[in-house]
């Protein structure tokens, strides 16, 4: 399929993507783009240039790559349901094997950009303001709503999808997200920070099939004993408890005081909700953290252990934005950003279970597919020698004009 550069129909990275059957929403020459750009993401990062493709092919061939993320025709839609279908075959298998339950972990990040000048020709599509919890400010640019599976610690991206003010709102978006899912093949959950636990997501998730594990905001109002009719916020009622009160669990190698609270809240007729503090920061301002679950059966140590498998998401944005250019993509049209994202999930999903069969994450796996690469990178050097080009005509193909 592929001549005069390092990718071959033999390559690591050409298996998976030929093994995911894209070959059938892309030409040879989109297919060699794509696979281009997922070994440029391995073998050095990203930030949104196409120029850093340049170093693994030909001259001739350098223009195209930028037609093939803002206007060639293929369907970037068609190529990350393929991605879908793989990782839920992925991670249901897991879950059938293993008989760990499915997390769904919903969450989103900002990836900021600079805000342009009035008189800027082509700004970067659907950015706007958005509050950054971390920053604790307004900040420009795209808020990303992302859904990660996971089943006995393997995770993989899903979705990662803009959030635009106009369209829809974070909720709906979660919302959509878990209905496209399958059921769970005996137990899953969907995992949120406090900022999407109420009643819509609630309900969504129990006609999916789904139990509720999330963080709860502390100004919630609950209605325990001696408050049953106006009820009491949940960051005053927790002003009220003693130490006799609370019990001491382990959640990993961490201990915890927390108080458990079975009963009503605004949302719903009966939850449990667990009040935490670090065992060091009992009842210290600010040490609080409520979680809920929506199974009344559910012990405060199980809710705890249940919700430290939230994490990777946190971990998968971290890492993307360190290695695949999610902070720094120059893509700008929408399509162009849709195409990114769902190359940075190929890419992702690539290292972290497909390099080496004993790899299941993505720190790893990226370090065994760079070498893989650069091995590949001196046998295509050494076979075009070998087929009778001189030196500098292997110069000339593999290095920027």
């Amino acid at each position: 399929m592929f001549r005069d550069t390092i990718i071959t129909d033999t390559s690591f990275v050409s298996k998976f993507i030929l093994g995911l059957k894209l070959g059938l929403y892309l030409s040879k020459p989109q297919l060699h783009h794509l696979i281009l750009i997922i070994s440029t993401m391995i073998m050095k990062g990203y930030n949104g240039k196409i120029t850093d493709s340049y170093e693994l092919m030909p001259a001739r061939h350098r223009t195209c790559i930028g037609k093939f993320l803002s206007n060639s025709t293929w369907n970037e839609d068609y190529v990350h349901k393929a991605l879908q279908k793989y990782v839920v075959k992925t991670i249901w298998d897991i879950s059938k094997e293993t008989g760990c339950p499915i997390y769904v972990i919903i969450d989103d990040t900002i990836s900021e950009r600079t805000k342009p000048s009035s008189k800027a020709e082509n700004p970067i599509e659907k950015c706007s303001f958005h509050n950054s919890h971390l920053k604790g400010k307004s900040v420009y640019g795209h808020q990303l709503v992302t859904l990660m599976l996971s089943c006995n610690n393997v995770v993989m991206p899903y979705s990662i999808l803009i959030y635009d003010k106009e369209d829809m709102s974070k909720i709906e978006m979660a919302i959509e997200l878990i209905k496209s899912l399958p059921a769970p093949v005996s137990t899953g959950y969907v995992m949120c920070d406090s900022w999407y636990s109420n009643k819509k997501l609630f309900k969504a998730s129990k006609e999916a099939g789904y139990g509720y594990i999330g963080g709860l905001r502390t100004n919630r109002v609950i209605y325990p004993k001696g408050h049953e009719r106006l009820g009491a916020k949940i960051n005053v009622f927790a002003k009220t408890l003693t130490k006799e009160q609370v019990n001491l669990v382990k959640v990993g190698k961490r201990e915890f005081y927390v108080y458990s609270y079975i009963g009503k809240l605004n949302d719903l007729k009966c939850a449990h909700i667990v009040f935490s503090w670090p065992k060091d920061a009992l009842f210290k301002e600010g040490a609080l953290r409520v979680f809920i679950s929506l199974d009344p059966n559910m012990t405060a140590e199980e809710l705890l252990n249940h919700y430290a498998y939230r994490w990777p998401i946190e971990t998968f944005f971290r890492e993307c934005k360190k290695r695949l250019g999610l902070d720094d993509y120059q893509v700008r049209t929408h399509t162009s950003i849709k195409r990114y994202f769902v190359i940075l999930m190929l890419t992702y999903v690539f290292c972290g279970l497909e390099v080496a069969d004993e790899t299941l994450n993505f720190s790893a796996g990226i370090k065994i597919a760079r070498k893989q690469l650069e091995v590949e990178k001196i046998t295509s050097i050494a076979n075009q020698l070998n087929s009778g080009k001189s030196v500098n005509e292997v110069v000339e193909i593999f290095t920027a004009a």
